[in-house]
């Protein structure tokens, strides 16, 4: 008979790796949509991937829970995936910003029309649009992106059950898998500290990339909701298994680092509600940006 322990950390374990796998999905797909990556912080995805590395490598070394070690190489995959992206769209617009077409449009048609206009004249005021109402479309994103992670929840409960029906047959557990004190390795150790410092300096850069430009423009909220469930799930599956001291002591840096990386994604939400929807423009017109008389300036080339 399992223990009621192993079965709730594994079933947390599973949570954890299916809202890893899935934490990309919408910053990756919002990537796509807007062919722009300039939104996340190139610096915290680095950092993230070499933290994975760490992570993998003292999770193994240390003989930690076999969900940590999945979890290490599902999250390496997407920092790679997420940092391909940002190199792949900024050389897309590197070589956009180049063409022909657009260099005559941005370096010939507006410096003649603005040198050809008198220096008295007085150009008119911009006509004002009223402020577009709030499309329907984000309220059905919201409501999609919802349903997006209860699947995922649903779908690692599903699995969880299919592999805790099969491990019921036999009942055999490896060692180290219910509850017993794990072996201290300096090394595994050192590993698992390194992995902490860098996963918390990570969220730094996109925090202060937020409040400096005073925008969460390109990023999707449900890539930190994503991650508050990996961390929560993971933190907790650790706590579950075992609160023995000499358990505790061995995993307190993966303890400490899913703890504080909740507390920075909440504060990386945060900012989505502060910054989401621009303060003080809500009920402001739009001005509509002048059209330049390209016509008149040809005309008056030709005479």
């Amino acid at each position: 008979m399992l223990p009621d322990s192993h079965l709730y950390w594994t079933l947390l374990g599973y949570i954890g790796i299916a809202a890893c796998i899935a934490i990309g999905l919408p910053q990756l797909l919002l990537h796509w949509k807007q062919k722009s990556a300039n939104g996340i912080s190139l610096a915290m995805l680095w950092l993230w991937l070499i933290g994975d590395i760490a992570h993998l490598i003292g999770t193994i070394v240390q003989g930690l829970l076999r969900t940590l070690i999945i979890l290490g190489v599902v999250n390496g995959v997407v920092d790679v995936l997420l940092i391909c992206q940002c190199y792949h769209y900024a050389k897309w617009h590197q070589f956009a910003h180049i063409l022909p077409f657009l260099r005559r449009q941005v370096q010939a048609s507006a410096p003649e029309s603005l040198s050809n206009q008198p220096a008295s004249a007085t150009p008119p005021l911009p006509p004002t649009v009223p402020p577009p109402s709030k499309p329907p479309r984000k309220y059905r994103s919201t409501l999609y992106h919802a349903l997006f992670v209860l699947l995922v929840i649903a779908i690692s409960i599903i699995v969880w059950g299919i592999v805790v029906a099969r491990v019921r047959k036999t009942a055999n557990l490896r060692a180290g898998e219910d509850g017993t004190d794990l072996e201290f390795d300096k090394f595994g150790m050192a590993f698992g500290w390194l992995s902490r410092v860098i996963y918390t300096s990570a969220r730094y850069p996109q925090i202060y990339k937020n409040w400096k430009s005073k925008s969460c423009h390109n990023l999707s909220v449900w890539f930190f909701v994503l991650l508050v469930i990996y961390n929560s799930t993971s933190l907790a599956s650790i706590l579950i298994k075992s609160i023995k001291k000499p358990y505790l002591i061995v995993n307190l840096p993966w303890i400490l680092n899913y703890a504080y990386n909740v507390v920075l994604d909440l504060i990386i939400m945060g900012q989505f509600a502060w910054y989401g929807e621009v303060p003080g423009t809500a009920n402001e017109p739009v001005v509509a940006a002048p059209i330049p008389d390209l016509e008149g300036a040809e005309f008056k080339e030709r005479v």
